[in-house]
């Protein structure tokens, strides 16, 4: 399952979205109430934002997989 982290200002509908699922965070698990599943989806963050500041996903940044033609760009995104 993605998340998206990104803040876009506007919605991407019919926009293509390249994603790379670089590693793995925790299984899929029932949660008993929203509170504990949104803090569960705060904790994913936290540590999706930690692992992608390691030196082997930072260079992903700069993958050709990624770049997008100027010209291809809708919606400032």
């Amino acid at each position: 399952e993605t998340h998206i982290m990104h803040t876009f200002k506007e919605d991407f509908y019919g926009e293509i979205l390249n994603v790379a699922i670089v590693g793995y965070l925790r299984p899929e698990r029932n949660f008993d109430s929203l509170e504990s599943l949104i803090s569960a989806i705060h904790g994913d963050i936290e540590e999706a934002k930690k692992r992608l500041d390691l030196p082997e996903h930072l260079k992903l940044k700069e993958d050709s997989f990624f770049q997008v033609a100027k010209s291809k760009i809708m919606n400032g995104h």
